[in-house]
């Protein structure tokens, strides 16, 4: 799709990216490069402006600039990065053909520059779903009108919207009516495309041959449940606990490794809380909690797992979303079991490419973990299919197709206007209707002569 449309294009996200050796290392930067990379592959000159999420990188670690498979990076604070004046300044020098934002806060921070140039803002997961749960988390709702106000300005100049599930399509498409978008202009023309999470599909760093748990921490011959990652506000720690603790009481091989912890910041309790039910637990000596390690030494941990777990809360946020660890854990091998929500879960159902159980099961949970530790021979079967399929389904190439044509040729919505931020509903509105004319009166009789054309068709 490259060649004689090859632009210049600007992708603004989130950092760091996957290629990084850092501790904590989230599904937002995979997100960037994998509409950064997509875009590269077609030979377009892209370069990447990233902010920078707090807490992740150590002294040291920080490369303000670098170049990285012919791709330009540059790092923000999110004070700059959400600075207009300073993204203006990014597209003055780099003159871009079109701009791709990379999450809410990529397509924020370009939406509110006004910028002349075609807008493609990408949503990773469905924003206001996500301040619902976050308030459920705080207990008071200040994160939805907050999070409102990131939205708003991003569904008002868009003029194409990627999401990660044709669930959050429908949602997308919502909020756009809600702002006054679905217009007559606008009537037949697709706003929205599904981008599901990218798989990374050359992993930076080898598994390496030492032993990081197994015949180590926990016996040779155990069987490994891993959780890889963040404990979200939509992690469901009460039915991952009880599910374990079940399958452990019932199968002595049944152990749990966990490498990640809390999001300093936006969720310290939910780990908190996991951990207070692990130390109460008759078999807490099964129980492995590495905390953040470094992104060299996870597919280690990924390699010597026998079964990714992931389980959600029931709240939007997982049936409009996605989750980017199950991709990457089947498309390196590791069979998952996860909640029947989402995308996500209809695509490990239905292809028979995971094990799936009810939203807040934990006795289903425990029972598909029995089933994985005594038929490891389906599982590897059901693992090699899923690694196949995903590796077809989720590779940056195939995921961004959509994202891909439009950059070959970028164009404005048909309703754009050259303005900063859209007010809901600005538009002419259809001049007031005139009133009724006020009824004729009726001629005298006409009741009597209604009953009797009443009865005449009726028969009587």
């Amino acid at each position: 799709m490259g060649g004689a449309h090859s632009q210049r294009i600007l992708v603004c996200g989130l950092c760091p990216l996957p290629f990084e050796n850092t501790s904590r290392n989230y599904g937002p930067g995979i997100r960037t490069w994998q509409l950064a990379k997509g875009l590269a592959g077609d030979g377009h000159s892209v370069r990447v402006v990233a902010m920078v999420i707090p807490g992740v990188y150590e002294e040291g670690e920080l490369a303000a600039a670098e170049t990285v498979d012919g791709i330009s990076i540059r790092r923000l604070d999110g004070a700059a990065f959400l600075d207009p004046a300073v993204i203006r300044r990014e597209i003055r020098q780099l003159r871009p053909g079109a701009l791709v934002g990379a999450t809410i806060y990529g397509s924020l921070a370009l939406a509110q520059c006004g910028p002349a140039q075609p807008l493609w803002a990408d949503q990773f997961g469905h924003v206001m779903a996500e301040a619902q749960a976050k308030a459920a988390l705080e207990g008071e709702n200040w994160p939805v009108p907050r999070w409102w106000r990131m939205v708003l300005p991003v569904a008002s100049r868009a003029d194409r919207i990627s999401v990660v599930s044709e669930r959050q399509r429908y949602a997308a498409i919502g909020e756009l009516g809600a702002i006054g978008r679905l217009t007559g202009e606008t009537c037949g023309y697709e706003f929205t495309s599904v981008i599901p999470c990218g798989l990374v599909e050359e992993p930076p760093f080898a598994s390496g041959s030492a032993a990081v748990v197994r015949g180590r921490a926990v016996p040779a011959d155990a069987f490994i449940v891993l959780w890889s990652g963040g404990y979200n506000v939509w992690s469901d720690v009460e039915t991952l606990f009880a599910g374990l603790d079940a399958a452990m009481e019932a199968e002595e091989s049944v152990v749990f490794v966990s490498t990640g912890g809390a999001i300093d910041g936006h969720d310290d309790s939910t780990y908190a809380r996991f951990r207070e039910l692990v130390a109460a637990s008759a078999h807490r000596s099964r129980y492995h909690l590495a905390g953040w390690v470094k992104r060299e030494a996870v597919p280690a941990y990924v390699a010597e797992a026998d079964l990714g777990v992931l389980t959600d809360r029931p709240m939007y946020e997982g049936t409009l979303g996605s989750k980017n660890r199950v991709v990457q854990w089947l498309a390196t091998g590791l069979p998952a079991v996860y909640n029947r929500v989402g995308d996500i879960g209809d695509y490990l159902a239905r292809g028979r490419f995971g094990l799936t159980f009810p939203v807040g099961d934990a006795a289903a949970l425990g029972e598909r973990i029995l089933w994985a530790a005594r038929n490891r021979d389906e599982l590897a079967e059901m693992a090699e299919r899923a690694r196949r399929a995903c590796r077809r389904d989720f590779s940056f190439t195939a995921t961004t197709v959509d994202l891909r044509a439009w950059a070959a040729a970028p164009s404005h919505a048909p309703d754009f206007r050259p303005a900063a931020v859209r007010s809901p509903f600005d538009f002419e509105e259809a001049p007031a209707a005139p009133p009724p004319p006020d009824p004729a009166p009726r001629p005298r009789g006409w009741r009597r002569r209604l009953r009797a054309a009443a009865r005449a068709l009726l028969g009587r």
